[in-house]
């Protein structure tokens, strides 16, 4: 029959799973304005690439731009007329008006307003309706900004197209903008697995092509839920990990098998599960003989069973199958023949000893 010796040491536990990958950011763009589409980065086709902060489309924006304009210059000339009452008031207050005035120009968003430190100055500001027409520009501003669809992060378009001098309505989708190299995938796990793993570490995870596969990414947990699903029993944890070179065998949609790094185990060895019967025991070679340990069980992975060292040291375990075992049989190993060579030379010696005896 065969055996093995049992080898203990630390071990950490490996817990296996299969999900699906989405890309961690996918932001459905909707138009703010109505108009003209003056301009659409490669009329929106699907697969189009687009940058962080680059213009993708552009709406006829020429009746807001004007409005704004108007409105500027109403609250030019709203602080101008409030300036020689300021002087003759105060001359702190009127050059920190005076300064605000300099910095204004027609062609470029309006600063914050001067801070207001007396109710006197309140007064004049409010008689010539400086803040409303201040609040107004802002709000104009807002709405001249809407024309303009640029990407919150670089990614790639997904889209029924939009070509240019098409007209967009407000709340209309226009595009899909999807960052296929920062992804996520969803693992379910059972209770018991998700015991084995150490969230507060942000456990280490190798995502596999497919189960078996050499061809692998590195990835993280860094969430997890906090709800059992009632049908299936099983805690959802995310891992996200990046595909900077687009690998096409982890783009967004594909099945992937991750492992993923658990606890580590300490003075514990692992062997097949199917020798630790359901009272914890397993069969032994002692001196010869079949013997019976009582082994204590760490936790089940897979087809293995983990157990602490709770035995003597160089306990050898018999692996093959056995139909009828009684303890105290004589057996042999197959492939440990190194076994026998202390317990034949003892046999011998034993013989000797008697030849001599008997003399």
């Amino acid at each position: 029959m065969e055996t093995q010796l049992l080898a203990f040491g630390d071990l950490v536990l490996r817990v296996e799973g299969n999900g699906t990958v989405e890309s961690e950011r996918s932001l459905e763009v909707v138009s703010e304005a109505n108009g003209r589409v003056v301009f659409a980065k490669n009329n929106l086709k699907d697969g189009t690439f687009v940058r962080r902060g680059e213009v993708v489309v552009q709406v006829d924006s020429r009746d807001v731009e004007n409005d704004l304009y108007a409105m500027r210059s109403d609250f030019l000339n709203a602080v101008a007329s409030v300036l020689p009452e300021l002087r003759i008031d105060d001359a702190r207050i009127y050059k920190r008006w005076f300064d605000y005035f300099n910095s204004l120009d027609i062609n470029q968003p309006v600063p914050d307003l001067p801070e207001i430190t007396n109710a006197q100055e309140k007064i004049k500001v409010s008689t010539k309706n400086i803040i409303g027409l201040y609040y107004a520009v802002r709000n104009q501003e807002i709405q001249l900004a809407k024309h303009t669809i640029r990407a919150p992060f670089d990614g790639y378009i997904s889209s029924n197209g939009l070509i240019e001098n098409s007209f967009v309505a407000t709340g209309q989708t226009i595009f899909t903008l999807t960052d296929p190299k920062n992804l996520v995938v969803s693992v379910p796990l059972l209770v018991d697995e998700s015991q084995w793993l150490d969230f507060s570490s942000a456990p280490r995870v190798t995502i596999h092509a497919d189960e078996g596969s050499e061809e692998t990414l590195v990835g993280r947990i860094t969430r997890r839920k906090t709800q059992v699903d009632r049908n299936s029993q099983t805690l959802n944890v995310y891992v996200t990990f990046t595909n900077a070179e687009l690998n096409p065998r982890f783009l967004p949609g594909s099945y992937v098998h991750v492992a993923i790094d658990g606890k580590t185990l300490k003075d514990v060895a692992s062997i097949p599960r199917h020798l630790l019967d359901p009272e914890g025991y397993v069969f032994t070679m002692e001196a010869g003989k079949l013997g019976r340990q009582p082994l204590e069980l760490a936790a089940y992975q897979g087809d293995l069973a983990i157990v602490h060292n709770t035995v003597l040291d160089e306990t050898v375990l018999v692996t093959t199958i056995l139909q009828k075992p009684l303890i105290g049989m004589a057996i042999r190993s197959v492939n440990m023949p190194e076994l026998h060579d202390g317990m034949e030379l003892a046999e011998q010696s034993d013989d000797s000893g008697s030849v001599a005896a008997g003399r």
